[in-house]
């Protein structure tokens, strides 16, 4: 999940097709109603957090998730600590791909009559796991009542050098860090009328326990020209980033980072584990481009490089043009569940 955006709403499908549905180009539309420039030096709509320039030099980052019981969890389902987790995860790795570190953040709770204190405990256990992990701490936050569960996380972080999307060059590399598609193969388990499977737990744990990529911010503020994290799916961010940066992104599938368990999942189902890998949502790692007088910083790293930037525009697998997949937050309940 991101800050809204507008740059990377005018080729989206629903925009492309005349319909005014969908989540981007619904931010579209609120966008435009917001009126006059922004001083020197401030980031707005458009990246994965917005930005303000710190008197005493670096940025301060900013951004926010919500989590919506039935659309990103279900109680009774999901674990609430694991709840509280993947929330923090979220929006830290949106400070991570701006090439940031997390300083500090508050947690607004709308919370249904049913929902028992002993839920929101484990919530907040969750909560404090991700804090000792990732290094910031929930400093205050609000409370209202409403039909749904839902979880809002604000956060502050900071970076000596604020990256976005839209600094792509021809002849930069595309990389990623991790292996891609396995949180969405975990969700597919746990939704399964057999569940997890022996061999499948990892991929469980990760959409449970999916990490913010806190590791690889060193490199990013190093050598990347732009970055984005993969909330929505590695095909919907290569196309935000090559709409942001005015440029062609060219990946070949032989060169995505593929785990084990989510090779032999996808074999027992009879499909390809590349529709997982570039579909599928929630991994969290951060997907970037850099120079190539770079490649000797990104050989000693645990990142993949999966392709280059050309001249152009839009997104190719292979040679032929790749759609957008992935999610979006306000298409029909479900339906995008699965790549």
């Amino acid at each position: 999940m991101s800050t809204m955006t507008s740059s990377e709403t005018s080729t989206d499908s629903a925009e492309a097709s005349g319909e005014d549905t969908g989540e981007f180009a619904l931010i579209a539309r609120m966008a435009a109603r917001l009126k006059g420039g922004l001083p020197e030096g401030v980031v707005g709509i458009g990246d994965d957090c917005a930005a303000l320039p710190l008197s005493g030099g670096g940025v301060q980052l900013l951004t926010c998730d919500v989590m919506v019981d039935g659309r990103h969890f279900k109680s009774g389902a999901t674990g609430m600590a694991d709840v509280g987790w993947r929330v923090a995860t979220a929006s830290v790795s949106d400070i991570c791909a701006c090439g940031g570190l997390p300083g500090y953040a508050l947690v607004s709770l709308v919370v249904p009559p049913h929902q028992t204190t002993d839920s929101l405990e484990a919530l907040y256990e969750g909560l404090a796991e991700a804090e000792a992990d990732y290094g910031f701490r929930v400093i205050g936050g609000n409370v209202s009542g409403g039909a749904l569960l839902s979880v809002d996380m604000f956060m502050l972080g900071e970076t000596p050098r604020f990256v976005s999307r839209g600094g792509a060059r021809p002849g930069d590399r595309i990389a990623v860090g991790g292996t891609l598609g396995d949180s969405a193969a975990g969700l597919a388990l746990l939704e399964s009328a057999t569940g997890a499977a022996s061999g499948t737990d990892e991929l469980v744990r990760r959409h449970r326990r999916p990490r913010a990529e806190v590791a690889l911010v060193p490199l990013i503020q190093r050598v990347a020209s732009s970055a984005i994290d993969i909330s929505d799916g590695l095909s919907a961010e290569l196309h935000h980033l090559a709409q942001a940066s005015g440029a062609r992104m060219d990946i070949q599938g032989a060169l995505l980072p593929l785990s084990q368990p989510l090779t032999a999942f996808a074999q027992a189902r009879g499909e390809s584990p590349l529709r997982w890998a570039l579909h599928g949502g929630e991994d969290y790692r951060l997907l970037f481009t850099f120079p190539p007088q770079h490649l000797g910083d990104i050989g000693a790293s645990p990142v993949t490089v999966i392709g280059e930037v050309g001249e152009g525009s839009g997104v190719f697998l292979d040679g032929a043009p790749l759609p957008r997949g992935g999610w979006d937050h306000l298409a029909p309940e479900r339906s995008d569940r699965e790549p």
